[in-house]
């Protein structure tokens, strides 16, 4: 394997990606597990304890039974569809205690959703407006890594930015500024870039594909962009998952190729 500057990577990679057009990358958004899956949910559910809801899957979203677009979020959704409305965070609380009891490592994660759920941040989001959450995204997600003890970089607090982020789109809460916070790294994205040996050097650089990509289409965020890297490294068949989003077959292929070129790079 030939060395090649990280810059001309970063480079090669944003110039591929700027062949996605903006409609396929809000289609990417809504294909994502947790859009599907909780979108029946954020009908039923009041917009304040829907986005608490949302935080809270996130924030548990690791050491699952299997992939989590199979063996988290719609059992979980069905779980929350068979159980009554919540009217308080405690009956939230113990809906989802009922959840974890099941999964892989409960009382961690049991202790975790207690932790946030008991927060005075939850329940000042509990009575919030998708609005005034929208406002305050970047606040609530470095709150949540207070209360949760964590770095804001971590992947479940990251991730649960996120899932918020998801939460607000399905009540059609679109203003949010989602710049700056970072990818939640795990295999699969870490998957995509073996030559990058920690999680904040994985970060950096597709921090900087992102801002590539945004000197055409300034609306992305890391929302989309994790989104796509996680979809297409679990897909089975990546040229078919790219070709369904709608990207020409010229397009799709010259993606898949850099990709591929990407996974055997040395810097």
């Amino acid at each position: 394997m030939q060395k090649r500057s990280l810059n001309g990577i970063i480079k090669e990679v944003g110039n591929a990606l700027k062949l996605v057009p903006f409609s396929c990358w809000q289609l990417i958004v809504e294909k994502e597990p947790e859009y599907r899956e909780m979108k029946s949910l954020s009908q039923r559910y009041p917009p304040g304890p829907f986005l608490v809801l949302m935080i809270a899957a996130g924030l548990n979203d690791f050491q699952l039974k299997g992939r989590a677009e199979v063996a988290y979020w719609p059992p979980l959704r069905r779980h929350l569809e068979n159980s009554p409305v919540p009217n308080s965070l405690n009956k939230l609380e113990l809906i989802l205690e009922q959840f974890y009891q099941n999964e892989r490592l409960n009382y961690l994660k049991i202790r975790r959703l207690r932790r946030f759920l008991r927060s005075s941040l939850a329940k000042k989001l509990w009575n919030m407006t998708p609005r005034a959450a929208s406002e305050q995204l970047k606040g609530i997600w470095h709150q949540v890594a207070i209360i949760m003890r964590q770095k804001p970089s971590d992947k479940t607090i990251a991730f649960s930015a996120k899932t918020l982020g998801i939460g607000l789109l399905l009540l059609n809460e679109t203003g949010f500024d989602f710049a700056g916070i970072p990818l939640p790294i795990d295999l699969r994205v870490r998957s995509l870039t073996p030559f990058l040996r920690t999680d904040d050097q994985i970060q950096r650089f597709w921090n900087l594909v992102l801002e590539e990509l945004r000197t055409i289409q300034p609306q992305l965020t890391h929302l989309h962009l994790d989104s796509l890297l996680w979809q297409y490294a679990g897909a089975m068949d990546k040229l078919s998952y790219l070709l369904n989003l709608g990207i020409s077959r010229e397009s799709a292929e010259y993606i898949k190729q850099i990709f591929e070129d990407l996974r055997s790079s040395r810097i």
